[in-house]
């Protein structure tokens, strides 16, 4: 294996470019890489389906390509750990839907197969590494993890956690540090954005003591 090992982010690769800046080289192609990561959905049928089907088509690289390890992640792993496991011999690591950092050591060779936590537990900070991969002059910016109703149609807060809202201090560090970057469009996204803040202090939900609002149109 060179140096630099190489890996993929494959069914959507939000989470891969939070965990392995500077550590891997990205490639295109799986039949190039060394690593592959499939970042699951488990929220309907449909996109159940096309994650299990992209699982057993990345497993394909592990004969004919140069893949070594395939990783699985998302919120299939986080909503049915155990049955993915014991019907995917192929897959080499597991991680949920809010352990993206855990490919840290899989990448170090030092993982367990199964590294599916509490979703809970998570919320991304300015501080995590990041790479966008939607290019330098637009970028997403995850304001809050998890929501709190209890939608009869809805598994996100199974698959989520509650909510868990970032301080608007946080959000403009990172939102600076996207324009320092190059980035002119930034998109605040969450699983229920209208939501946020709801969960913090008042004095977190805004920014040098102005509304959060207000502090995003200034900066």
């Amino acid at each position: 294996m060179p140096d630099v090992p190489k890996t993929i982010g494959a069914a959507g690769a939000l989470g891969v470019g939070a965990t392995v800046r500077g550590t891997v080289a990205l490639v295109e192609r799986p039949e190039d890489a060394e690593i592959i990561v499939v970042n699951t959905c488990g929220f309907i049928g449909e996109a159940k389906k096309e994650s299990i089907e992209t699982i057993f088509e990345m497993a394909s690289h592990k004969e004919s390509g140069s893949c070594q390890k395939l990783v699985v992640a998302g919120c299939l792993s986080q909503r049915h750990p155990a049955e993915l496991a014991a019907e995917m011999p192929e897959v080499d690591h597991f991680l949920g839907s809010s352990d993206m950092l855990g490919l840290r050591a899989v990448l170090s060779g030092k993982a367990e197969r199964m590294l599916v936590g509490d979703p809970a537990s998570w919320l991304i900070r300015s501080t995590d590494p990041r790479s966008v991969s939607t290019g330098k002059a637009s970028a997403y910016v995850k304001i809050a993890e998890g929501c709190n109703r209890s939608c009869s149609f809805c598994v996100i807060p199974a698959l989520r956690g509650k909510q868990r809202s970032r301080t608007a201090d946080d959000i403009v560090r990172e939102v600076e540090m996207l324009a320092q970057g190059g980035a002119f469009e930034i998109n605040l996204v969450s699983q229920d954005t209208i939501a946020y803040g709801r969960d913090l202090p008042a004095g977190e939900r805004s920014c040098d003591g102005s509304a959060f609002s207000t502090c995003t149109r200034r900066r």
